[in-house]
């Protein structure tokens, strides 16, 4: 009986099934963190170059832009977010005008994709662009938004990020560059949401 406990302690086939038992879900969460870090990179440098370019195509325009662009505009914001689908995404466009007499920085009009879910429920920050609107000049903000939802959290819920998914949201502002104002028609002229 002793000279098999004996055999029994020196016996190593199970060795590396256990060691592989104890290592491997460490190793799977770290390559799933991996995959999902690297994925909310990515798409965050996307969110921002989308911001960036919606923002661009509608300061281009003259004095006077139609709301009927803005599909023009969402398929451009397509085609830089993809692989990610454009429902997903939304895309809102604000245009903040500042009173010459008071410096009140308010709103004129705005426009919002139907795609993804809101932003957030107010319109963005007014904070600072007093400095960006010195020559009179309006300001247009383009804000995108995505909702991540990571691989680990498909299989860990809550336990480890503590959600299931995460708001992913730039935004930018730009002068318009052919005049120091920018009308919109059939835009929403009312307050935001």
């Amino acid at each position: 009986m002793i000279r098999s406990l004996f055999k029994y302690l020196r016996d190593s086939r199970g060795i590396a099934a256990i060691e592989m038992a104890f290592i491997m879900p460490f190793l799977l969460l770290l390559y799933f963190g991996l995959v999902d870090l690297t994925a909310m990179i990515s798409l965050n440098r996307k969110i921002t170059y989308t911001a960036s370019v919606v923002a661009d195509l509608v300061a281009q325009n003259d004095t006077t832009l139609a709301s009927t662009l803005f599909p023009d505009y969402i398929n451009a914001a397509e085609l830089i977010i993809k692989p990610t689908p454009i429902a997903n995404a939304r895309v809102e466009v604000f245009q903040f005008h500042q009173d010459p007499v008071t410096k009140a920085i308010s709103s004129q009009w705005r426009y919002s994709s139907t795609g993804g879910s809101n932003c957030s429920t107010t319109a963005p920050s007014t904070t600072g662009m007093g400095t960006l609107m010195t020559d009179g000049n309006d300001l247009v903000v383009a804000r995108v938004c995505i909702t991540y939802s990571p691989y680990v959290a498909s299989f860990m819920g809550t336990k480890i990020l503590g959600a299931t998914s995460f708001l992913m949201t730039e935004q930018i502002a730009l002068r318009p560059r052919q005049s120091s104002t920018l009308a919109c028609t059939g835009c929403v002229t009312t307050a935001y949401p």
